[in-house]
């Protein structure tokens, strides 16, 4: 089985959101499931702004994902919201060095690609959330592993059959 590097594996999940956002209509992007608080908009959103926050802050060598900008457009616009994938496709790719995240009063040393891998797990773990809303609206056309993690996918592979 090949191996996709870090940097593939992220810009492919970035081209399935850019892929599942263009397909939606403007009332499904923004739809609130009864029982749930918020629409795949919002989900998308808070991803988009935590991996901006890492992208936007890498020169500055410290990250801190609470100051994101909570930009509540990119929660119905959904032309802005490709735009905002495109620039983060366009603009993750970086050499790794080490920095620190801040979180509340703490400083943490971790490195670039650390939170490269941290950005994936938290799409893939919104695209999980977001899942069935998404098969709801676009029925057969989401792509077959959308939303489950790389071991999930081997294990499934493995062992369940159908």
């Amino acid at each position: 089985m090949a191996h996709l590097s870090l940097e593939k594996n992220i810009e492919s999940h970035l081209d399935e959101l850019i892929e599942l956002v263009s397909n939606l209509k403007d009332d499904q992007y923004c739809f609130v499931p009864r029982g749930e608080t918020a629409s795949i908009g919002r989900h998308l959103r808070h991803t988009l702004e935590i991996f901006l926050r890492l992208v936007d802050d890498y020169d500055s060598g410290q990250i801190n994902y609470e100051n994101r900008a909570r930009n509540l457009a990119l929660e119905e616009d959904r032309a802005l919201a490709i735009h905002r994938l495109d620039y983060l496709k366009t603009n993750f790719e970086k050499p790794d060095k080490s920095i620190e995240l801040l979180n509340n009063q703490l400083v943490i040393k971790t490195s670039y690609f650390r939170e490269l891998l941290y950005q994936l797990e938290h799409i893939i773990h919104h695209n999980a959330i977001i899942r069935p809303a998404v098969e709801r609206f676009l029925g057969n056309a989401v792509q077959k592993n959308f939303g489950y993690a790389p071991a999930t996918i081997k294990y499934q592979a493995k062992h369940v059959s159908g």
